[in-house]
């Protein structure tokens, strides 16, 4: 818990593909500034996908994380995408989720 003398530190990891003017990837890495960061919202053109651009947004995402000190990014996604998420380098682990 934070007390009322520190200061909460929300950091935001974004990277975007512009092409001709026309936004066509977008994705980004969030996390309080601890070790631990959340990738979401990676999302890519259907023109301009399976050209290994979401691949390399990912990658630059989770370079750009270890940079600032992140040693830890988790992402959630729907089975059917599990194959590009390990060519990207996460590893399919069990987890939960909470909706309110």
């Amino acid at each position: 818990m934070v007390g009322e003398d520190e200061t909460k530190t929300i950091r935001h990891y974004l990277s975007d593909v512009i092409l001709d003017g026309q936004l066509i990837a977008f994705g980004y890495v969030t996390g309080m500034g601890l070790e631990h960061g959340y990738m979401e919202d990676i999302m890519v053109h259907p023109d301009y996908q399976k050209r290994r651009i979401g691949v390399d947004l990912v990658k630059g995402l989770l370079r750009e994380a270890e940079q600032f000190g992140l040693g830890i990014v988790t992402v959630t996604y729907e089975s059917h995408n599990v194959n590009f998420y390990q060519t990207c380098g996460f590893t399919p682990g069990l987890g939960e989720v909470w909706q309110k």
